[in-house]
């Protein structure tokens, strides 16, 4: 499918999905309704084994919200956030491992969708900035007032939103925002290093990971414990988990398949 406001690529088992709306990647209601619609074609994609979210060019990740073209309607600023917080969950809840490569400005919307993704890197170029309080708005997709401070703790949460202030990159993986910094001449390479990675790892254990990680915060940390139960039961009777021990044991990389 083609999409207006973002671009597919695939290579192997990693899928790019990329934010391409010039000259800042500014989010929208286009916007938002195209990663939905990419992510949940890609959960049923054998092919898929990771997911990159990214950004085209490098000024920005995304710059935020498309506040130019936003409508003052309140039914469209509800709808708005409503798909905001669908993308973050989708992000989270995807059965696919998802990486944000983030360089440039990652901003307001944009930052709640790097941040949601499992694992983030960033270009040393990364600059992120959580200032709504000072253009008038609640952050409202389940990011800034819900998930951040379950992140980094409160106070660092606080910081960050009520300052306002530009975060560099260094200052964002000091805060554990990020999984790591890249000088950007290197940035690609370390971006397909990872995803690689990520796509050769064993699907049912990724999903278990993701749910029960997801469930510490979202829910108990007894849901926690049950889902870790499920996914150890389910895993046991699984061809990967024979595949696993099978190639640890004849040492050599084991070929996952996800069943």
């Amino acid at each position: 499918m083609n999409y207006e406001n973002i671009r597919l690529e695939h290579d192997g088992g990693v899928t790019r999905v990329i934010i391409d709306r010039p000259p800042l990647n500014a989010v929208s209601l286009g916007l938002l309704e195209d990663i939905l619609h990419a992510l949940a074609a890609l959960a049923s994609r054998d092919e898929t084994r990771c997911i990159v979210l990214m950004g085209a060019g490098h000024k920005a990740f995304s710059a935020g919200a498309d506040l130019k073209s936003a409508s003052s309607d309140p039914g469209a600023s509800t709808t708005f956030r409503d798909l905001g917080r669908a993308v973050l969950d989708a992000i989270e809840t995807h059965p696919k491992p998802v990486v944000a490569a983030i360089r440039g400005w990652c901003i307001g919307g944009g930052f709640a969708i790097a941040m949601a993704a499992d694992i983030r890197i960033a270009s040393d170029t990364a600059k992120f900035r959580t200032a709504d309080a000072y253009i008038g708005v609640v952050p409202s997709w389940g990011m800034s007032l819900t998930r951040l401070a379950h992140f980094i703790g409160r106070n660092r949460c606080m910081d960050m939103l009520m300052l306002g202030e530009d975060t560099s990159a260094a200052a964002a993986q000091d805060l554990g925002l990020l999984t790591s910094v890249t000088p950007d001449d290197a940035f690609d390479e370390e971006v397909e290093r990872v995803s690689r990675r990520l796509a050769s790892g064993a699907p049912i254990v990724f999903k278990s990971i993701k749910e029960a990680v997801r469930a510490q915060y979202w829910d108990t940390p007894a849901d926690a414990r049950d889902l870790e139960a499920k996914w150890s039961d389910f895993n046991a009777r699984s061809r990967d988990y024979q595949e696993g021990r099978a190639a640890f044991a004849e040492k050599r990389p084991p070929v996952f398949t996800g069943i």
